[in-house]
């Protein structure tokens, strides 16, 4: 009969089991027979036959094994409070370090540089997971961002531009132009494991068209499909549907810094006093799409587009994506749905 190894044990099996052979010693079992009967060695027996003598029933309790918590790690109380404020409120650039991210490979040199000790890969990992930190996929942010104006955005530019819409009673917008291609169509499907699944889609006959569209965050979605380049005149031409479709009211569109929408056409035609009293353009800042609303429903376009079957022509490519723009346009809480992202909630 294969032996107990008592070591693996769990805490309570462990103390069970000891309070059992005890039990059945003091009956007058031998030590060999109870270690026969509970699958155990006769040492085992013997060491807690002599230390229940020696301590007594209330004395001789199973401990928990090996190091007790907290003993034996190279980096103090202090020190481990520092890295991981450090690794909270600073970028591994900031710390002089080559990297652009905080791996492990970052917190064991940010260790040595600090500190002067040198851990392995494998105990800075456990240090992280200890501390609650995990490996995550990093949000995008275009490296010529400028956080000041970012922040003046959210602090100043954006309450100052609600505030006008609330006396001019104006309806603000969010704008952004996007693209589909029916060759971008990425979805899942079984297969067998190790035979990754083949999707045939035609690359000399691909069709592509392009959208331009407006929400808000009441839940409204304008928008306008085109074939051609985005150029001023296609922009002039949505504006128009903006203030027509606006009922009346004054529209404050905010877009990001393309180009086109800073063009000499689009302002001479915003200039135009008629235009002037009808629609107004708001910027963000530079190199900053996670501010914008517009690009939720564009990611949501995205995901629809790989769902199904694919598109093989520009009739079926077109269709569907009028299919879910339509659809969406009936769905006002799913386009306010997109304003509860922790970046966009300032919009909301």
């Amino acid at each position: 009969m294969e032996k107990i190894d008592v070591r693996k044990l769990e805490l309570a099996a462990r103390e069970q089991l000891r309070r059992t052979a005890i039990r059945m010693y003091k009956r007058g079992r031998s030590q060999a027979s109870i270690a026969e009967e509970l699958g155990l060695r006769r040492p085992t027996i013997s060491a807690w036959v002599v230390r229940e003598a020696a301590l007594g029933a209330q004395g001789f309790k199973e401990q928990k094994r090996g190091r007790a918590e907290g003993t034996g790690r190279r980096l103090t109380e202090a020190q481990e409070a520092r890295i991981k404020q450090d690794i909270v409120d600073r970028t591994p650039d900031q710390m002089k370090l080559r990297f652009a991210l905080w791996s492990a490979q970052a917190v064991k040199a940010v260790i040595k540089q600090m500190f002067l000790i040198d851990l392995p890969i494998r105990t800075v990992r456990l240090y992280l997971a200890r501390w609650g930190f995990t490996p995550q996929r990093p949000l995008k942010r275009a490296y010529e961002q400028r956080p000041a104006a970012v922040e003046k955005w959210l602090k100043e530019e954006y309450p100052a531009i609600v505030a006008r819409a609330k006396a001019e009673m104006a309806e603000i917008s969010w704008g952004d132009e996007s693209a589909v291609s029916s060759v971008e169509h990425f979805p899942r499907g079984y297969a067998p494991k190790g035979q990754t699944p083949v999707l045939v889609l035609s690359q000399s006959k691909r069709a592509r068209i392009n959208l331009i569209s407006a929400i808000t965050n009441q839940g409204k979605m304008r928008f306008m499909l085109y074939r051609e380049t985005l150029t001023a005149r296609v922009l002039i031409k949505f504006l128009m549907r903006l203030i027509r479709d606006a009922g009346g009211k004054k529209v404050f569109l905010i877009l990001d810094n393309l180009r086109v929408h800073h063009s000499k056409l689009v302002q001479a035609w915003l200039e135009e006093e008629e235009n002037k009293k009808a629609i107004e353009l708001f910027f963000l800042p530079s190199y900053s799409p996670e501010l914008n609303p517009d690009e939720y429903l564009n990611g949501d376009l995205k995901a629809r587009m790989s769902a199904g079957e694919p598109v093989r022509s520009d009739g079926q490519l077109q269709g569907k994506v009028l299919s879910h723009l339509r659809s969406l346009q009936k769905q006002p809480a799913r386009i306010r749905s997109y304003f509860r992202h922790e970046k966009i909630r300032y919009a909301a």
